[in-house]
């Protein structure tokens, strides 16, 4: 089963990282809102699915543009294997991205709008942009932008809406979602900054080539501080402050294990060090994301989004993640 081309094409263990980002935006839209005001579940539901399905379009059309690399680099992949045809790689994209637009547009119009902006960027970062400087800026941005995806549904909102939590510190609620939105999609943004900064070393022989190899210690230490910054900022905001330090504690001391794991294999094998931070990087994200979720709604919340990692790294096993 797990040799199937098309789990291979869509690379299932990623879709375990979506929902985490749509429900981050979502949750910090929802802190200050009463159901009254037309937050409903249903919306999460709907931007979750819509999501994966962005998600796996841009997956697919990542492999459509890479047939030609792909043959040298990657020839056992489902397209430059010939086990899929690229007009069935074609439709297939066409039709995941149709059901994303269509779903938005049964939340509200600003879903409608970020979700064809997400498919302009993903097609744009898969037709050129992947190959040249702008890659992680460009990658990092989309992600970050699947968590304002999450908020969108209250976008065409009324702004007199209910306030339930009356100790926020800052009299008013949409500033104080909209800050933490912003946080959350800054946390999210660095890290697939260095994630995606990372990957594009991944299969390319030039890599071998240099002389230090990667600088595990120094990108550690960037990234740690970044991070802390922006999670300094937002546990000021979160409602619960204490489920979110825990969560936080436990991700930081994760990240700090795989660099360290990291910084201990041989060097020399570049491609090797690389695959192994890019893909936990990726589980990571997801742990990343639930720290704020449980910051949100609450440490159970954010156990049970983190349990996502568990699919993930299952089927990681058998399905490559990058």
């Amino acid at each position: 089963m797990f040799q199937n081309p098309y789990l291979k094409l869509f690379r299932i263990p990623n879709v375990f990282t979506v929902p985490p980002d749509i429900i981050v935006g979502f949750l910090a839209a929802s802190i200050n809102l009463s159901s009254s005001t037309g937050y409903h579940i249903s919306d999460l539901v709907i931007l979750i699915f819509s999501s994966i399905f962005l998600y796996l379009g841009g997956l697919v059309s990542n492999d459509l543009f890479d047939i030609k690399m792909d043959r040298l680099e990657r020839p056992t992949r489902p397209l430059p294997s010939g086990k899929i045809k690229k007009t069935n790689a074609l439709i297939i994209a066409f039709l995941l991205f149709s059901f994303g637009l269509i779903l938005a547009a049964y939340v509200n119009y600003s879903s409608l709008g970020i979700s064809l902006l997400l498919i302009i960027s993903i097609i744009s970062y898969n037709y050129k942009i992947k190959n040249g400087f702008f890659r992680p800026y460009m990658m990092a941005g989309i992600r970050s932008l699947n968590v304002i995806y999450g908020a969108s549904f209250v976008f065409d909102i009324s702004n007199n809406i209910t306030v339930e939590n009356v100790d926020i510190l800052i009299s008013n609620p949409t500033l104080v979602s909209s800050i933490l939105i912003a946080l959350a999609s800054c946390a999210v943004y660095f890290h697939v900054f260095i994630l995606t900064s990372l990957s594009k070393s991944e299969t390319t022989r030039e890599f071998l080539r240099l002389k230090n190899g990667l600088n595990i210690q120094k990108i550690q230490i960037t990234y740690l501080i970044f991070l802390l910054i922006s999670l300094s900022l937002a546990i000021i905001l979160i409602p619960f402050k204490l489920d979110f330090l825990i969560f936080i504690l436990f991700f930081l001391f994760l990240i700090n294990l795989l660099f360290n794991k990291a910084s201990k294999m041989d060097n020399t094998q570049g491609e090797v060090v690389i695959r192994f931070m890019v893909k936990n990087m990726l589980v990571l994200l997801i742990i990343l994301n639930s720290a704020f979720i449980a910051g949100e709604a609450g440490l159970l919340t954010g156990i049970i989004v983190a349990l996502l990692t568990i699919p993930c790294i299952i089927l990681g096993k058998w399905i490559s993640m990058t």
